[in-house]
């Protein structure tokens, strides 16, 4: 069975690009240029205040039901 050339998979070079040519610092790290992020809020300010009401109730219901004590079995049988 013959090995699979991962090496020649890219496919054939394009005269004149430059693909991932930086330059580089001191160290030999490449100097890469600022990321220009745009900001997507999923939420409105208004859903957001929503949902965290909603989660703070669900929290205090959690923590505020009532402690009862465990049961045996020979409790529970007739």
């Amino acid at each position: 069975m013959s090995k699979i050339d991962t090496q020649g998979m890219s496919g054939p070079v394009t005269k004149g690009c430059s693909d991932n040519i930086y330059p580089h610092d001191e160290n030999g790290e490449p100097i890469l240029p600022p990321g220009k992020f745009k900001k997507l809020p999923i939420y409105t300010d208004k859903e957001r205040a929503e949902l965290k009401e909603i989660m703070l109730e669900a929290l205090n219901e959690f923590h505020n039901t009532p402690k009862y004590p465990a049961y045996r079995l020979d409790e529970l049988q007739e």
